[in-house]
């Protein structure tokens, strides 16, 4: 039988989209366990040589069917930046956790809260050592544990910091089965020195490690570097508590690093300092950021990854890096890309994310029938209890969708990534086109000392929950970037995954070339949106020049209405970045084998849940904006971060 021509686009539509499925109806689960808490202060010894002390905070949630008799899987989690074992995202997810019948082991990182030391980046040297004591210490004598012939039967969750340190652990301790690493960095270089710049040999696209210099993210980076170092002279964290204290670098302040150093050890300090003032990294700053990335090999733990959409401190791209770095070696690996993120990007309703302040209400029991929460605890109960999951490997939210039921808003696929490729061409000096693309260049400047700069956010004040919101429309200085614009869609598309960007750039200055590269949705009035305010920062090395080269954009899931177009904007400066401070006259080329290749979902797609819980939304509390959830950090913070970089700034000058 002939195939008419409509018929034949949709047999290639199948044919061409095997990735895409329907996405698992999700069901609230009611927790129904009580359960009794117990603190302790809990003595460690860590550090390079295992002789540095620490004492850090915990809480064990023990729930009523966990006895010698009938043992449970355990939970352990930690918190996110400046907070501490009693924050609302750490207390609602134990809580959650424990009425589902999973033990849990809650506890404050050093540096934070009750916990002595130092503030180390989740690094396998000190922190990775302390949670490792913990499991020993607290869990291993408990008979109501569960385990088998591999030890304890163990999972662990949480966010930013608290995400952090899970694949280090993970690959240090094998009784770890199953890890829910949230809003988190895949390599701190990547995450705080960034480059998307793909080098030569990678064999991923995310193979960070082998960029030795990033375009150094500034003002979260030094907002952080602020928040941490007000821990210890004061802080007053949710609990009320004195916040910890780092006592061996307790007198290493100014004198030795430039900059107020009284939250995290010397060498934090110094590298901190010296990227800030530079804009270089060290051989010796890339061994120290290493030993907190969680990119190492033997990783082989089931792992779910949440992200936010909107995360511009730690993005998307994070957690694909580790995806993809799992996936390809074989190891069970999901991925949900939710709809916050780190900077005033609140929880949204349905999903109570719980770092983002979607803590699910009046005593949490919200959290039973919201999707997130639900999505973690199936994971768990599938790797620790040994329940089914069909979940789909790869989902993302559509802020697009009404919101119609548990997990209405989520589309889903098989496997990351998701849909077909889609190829553009840069084309004259502002034109993407699908076919007959003109040979042709644009020229950029980069101004002396990289100001003025273009603006695309001011960090950790620019969602729309951030307090004080500080957000001003992103702007580009004419003469510093170029755009190139695609035809508008004819009919709605919507566009998810990570953009990969190949292009034949040129410069003039001595320095490496610094760009970077966004998209836009261009509306047919002229207005142009920055997709969630995301940039993708790179820095690419004079000598890897002589060839094209390829850029990641930061992956985002968007829908161009019919009569909108895709834009691709190439900047010089970015105000939350440190700028190339030499002069340079870039040259970008267009014309064959300069493309822009993006993941185009089919138009008649449907990948979203039935309604299954309309009309008994679960109730939500937002975090109210004031601090930036997982972290802490609150208004007065970019003030004492002016005063470090100024501090830092007169020393260096100093020394030279």
């Amino acid at each position: 039988m002939r195939l008419t021509r409509p018929w034949l686009l949709v047999v290639l539509a199948l044919v061409a989209f095997p990735a895409l499925a329907a996405a698992e109806p999700v069901t609230a689960s009611r927790g129904t366990h009580s359960f009794a808490t117990t603190d302790a202060m809990v003595a460690v010894l860590d550090g390079p040589t295992g002789t540095h002390t620490a004492t850090i905070d915990t809480r064990l949630y023990v729930p009523d069917d966990a006895t010698a008799k009938t043992p449970q899987p355990a939970v352990l989690m930690t918190n996110g930046f400046g907070l501490s074992k009693t924050a609302a995202e750490i207390v609602s997810s134990a809580t959650f956790l424990a009425r589902h019948g999973y033990v849990v082991l809650t506890y404050t990182a050093q540096g934070f809260g009750k916990s002595t030391g130092c503030i180390t980046l989740q690094s396998r040297a000190y922190d990775v050592k302390d949670a490792e004591q913990l499991i020993t210490k607290v869990l291993k004598p408990k008979p109501f544990v569960k385990r088998d012939a591999k030890g304890l039967v163990l999972g662990m969750v949480g966010g930013s910091y608290g995400g952090a340190i899970q694949a280090n652990l993970a690959e240090a301790d094998p009784q770890l089965r199953a890890i829910v690493p949230g809003r988190t960095w895949n390599d701190p270089q990547y995450s705080l020195d960034p480059n998307n710049y793909v080098a030569p040999g990678d064999p991923t696209g995310f193979s960070h490690q082998l960029d030795k210099q990033g375009v150094f993210k500034l003002q979260w980076t030094t907002l952080f570097f602020a928040s941490g170092d007000l821990a210890p002279v004061g802080g007053a964290p949710p609990d009320g508590n004195q916040e910890g204290s780092c006592p061996q670098d307790a007198l290493n302040t100014g004198a030795v690093t430039g900059v107020t150093c009284t939250g995290y050890p010397t060498q934090l300090c110094q590298t901190y300092a010296r990227i800030a003032l530079t804009g270089d990294a060290t051989d010796a700053d890339r061994a120290l950021l290493a030993d907190s990335s969680g990119t190492t090999q033997p990783l082989r733990t089931p792992t779910l990854l949440v992200q936010g959409q909107s995360d511009t401190l730690f993005n998307v791209n994070d957690a694909a890096a580790t995806y993809t770095d799992l996936k390809r070696r074989g190891v069970p690996v999901t991925m949900i890309w939710n709809s916050g993120g780190h900077g005033g990007y609140d929880s949204l309703p349905g999903e109570c994310e719980v770092y983002g302040g979607g803590t699910g209400g009046t005593g949490y029991r919200g959290l039973d029938s919201c999707y997130l929460t639900l999505r973690t605890l199936a994971f768990l109960d599938h790797w620790l209890k040994g329940t089914p999951d069909s979940s789909p490997g790869f989902t993302w939210y559509q802020d697009w969708t009404p919101l119609k039921g548990l997990g209405s808003q989520y589309g889903a696929a098989t496997a990351f990534p998701a849909g077909s490729p889609t190829t553009y061409t840069l084309s004259g000096t502002d034109a993407l086109v699908r076919s007959r693309a003109t040979a042709g260049s644009v020229t950029l400047l980069n101004p002396p000392g990289g100001a003025p700069s273009g603006y695309s956010e001011t960090s950790n004040f620019s969602g729309p929950h951030s307090s004080p919101n500080l957000a001003l429309p992103p702007t580009d200085v004419p003469g510093q970037f170029a755009a190139f614009t695609a035809p508008a869609f004819a009919a709605t598309t919507d566009l998810v995954g990570i953009p990969t960007l190949k292009v034949k750039l040129a410069h003039v200055a001595p320095t490496d070339l610094v760009v970077f590269a966004k998209a836009y949705d261009l509306a047919p009035d002229g207005t142009a949106t920055l997709i969630h305010r995301l940039i993708a920062p790179a820095r690419i090395p004079s000598a890897d020049l002589a060839k094209p080269v390829t850029l990641k954009l930061i992956g985002f899931a968007h829908r161009f209405t019919a009569g909108h177009s895709l834009r691709l904007v190439l900047a010089t400066t970015d105000l939350t970045s440190y700028n190339n401070k030499v002069a340079d006259v870039i040259t970008v080329s267009t014309g064959a084998g300069n493309t822009l290749t993006v993941n185009a979902l089919p138009t008649a797609h449907v990948i979203t849940d039935p309604c299954l819980t309309c009309g008994s939304r679960p109730p939500v509390t937002t975090g109210g904006g004031r601090d930036l959830a997982s972290t802490g950090l609150n208004v007065a913070v970019p003030v004492i971060a002016l005063v470090l970089l100024g501090g830092a700034a007169l020393y260096w000058r100093r020394r030279g």
